[in-house]
């Protein structure tokens, strides 16, 4: 990501970086697609209990 964003602080280029190459991160490589979403990127959402249980949220 560093190596996009020192060739441009245009966001439109940045952009275009992002979904030309895949960005290293804490929670493993991120890719996006040419709309500019996240690729194969799932996540949950809960509701959390006082008794430190979790359900899906609805």
């Amino acid at each position: 990501l560093q190596a996009g964003l020192n060739q441009s602080d245009d966001p439109a280029e940045i952009a275009k970086y992002l979904k030309a190459n895949s960005v290293d991160t804490v929670m493993g490589p991120l890719t996006w697609d040419e709309k500019g979403d996240l690729k194969g990127f799932e996540f949950g959402v809960f509701d959390w209990h006082a008794n430190g249980t979790a359900t899906d949220a609805k």
